[in-house]
């Protein structure tokens, strides 16, 4: 056969576009995508004019279109069918982008929150300096932590799989009123914090001065840390505001309960302040 420069074979075609002679070879086997001449060496030749036609193929496989799905399309080849085709892909990418972007921020939140936890020291009080935070809060809970309260989280755990693609770890907040009464546990509901771009929020924590605090062990160890808190505000004329946050630093790298790390933060202003 007299050979033209527009053909390619087999091997030149796969080099050409990158593509496995092997799965050349394959997407003529199952009717694909076949080479422009056959000769009648069985040499397999493909034409110019057909890379864009693989690049096209190449194409729908990375966006998730299985082969039966491109033989269909390519069937029926048609400016309708391929822009009613790339608006659906173009939605699913679109939501696989979302989840995968929610995925790294959960991912980064969790190693800061570890690395914190790994610094901390048990009783340690600090003064610090935090920025606006968004927050989304559960229906309100008795603070007893019964059957009741375990569904509220239950609840909670799944809104904030459908609001950010990932069941994300979450907290408790009690309000520094129950504190200063000594109701350690008085606890009003769960919260969240939301990714920073998050249109969806309960509440804004502004940025300012807080109290953070950590205790190391199980539960029963809290009500001690807010009597150190308590002392310290005290001692530094420091005004416990609004609620207390307390949440775990460290569930995915637990051994036992008495390695559990909760950080606890308050707003705090100035005693000696006076509002105008």
């Amino acid at each position: 056969m007299s050979r033209k420069n527009y053909l390619y074979s087999s091997g030149e075609f796969a080099k050409l576009t990158g593509v496995n002679k092997r799965t050349l070879h394959y997407y003529h086997d199952i009717g694909l995508f076949c080479p422009e001449i056959i000769g009648e060496n069985g040499y397999h030749y493909y034409t110019c004019f057909q890379f864009a036609q693989l690049e096209l193929i190449l194409t729908l496989r990375k966006i998730g279109l299985s082969i039966e799905e491109i033989k269909e399309y390519i069937t029926r080849l048609s400016d309708e069918s391929f822009s009613q085709m790339m608006e659906k892909k173009k939605k699913l990418i679109d939501e696989s982008i979302k989840q995968l972007l929610s995925a790294q921020s959960f991912l980064e939140q969790k190693a800061e929150r570890l690395k914190l936890g790994m610094q901390s020291e048990d009783g340690n009080i600090e003064l610090c300096t935090l920025p606006q935070r968004k927050i989304v809060l559960s229906s309100l809970i008795a603070g007893k932590y019964d059957e009741k309260d375990f569904s509220i989280a239950a609840e909670f755990s799944l809104r904030l799989k459908n609001l950010f693609h990932l069941y994300d770890s979450f907290g408790s907040r009690i309000p520094v009123k129950n504190i200063q009464e000594k109701n350690f546990d008085s606890y009003t509901s769960f919260f969240a914090y939301c990714p920073h771009t998050s249109e969806i929020y309960d509440e804004i924590l502004p940025a300012g001065k807080y109290l953070r605090a950590f205790c190391i062990g199980n539960w029963g160890k809290l009500p001690d840390i807010y009597q150190k808190i308590l002392a310290y505000a005290s001692e530094h004329n420091l005004k416990l505001t609004g609620y207390a946050y307390e949440e775990g630093l460290n569930e995915m790298a637990l051994n036992t309960q008495d390695d559990y790390i909760t950080m606890i933060t308050i707003p705090v202003s100035d005693a000696s302040e006076k509002k105008i």
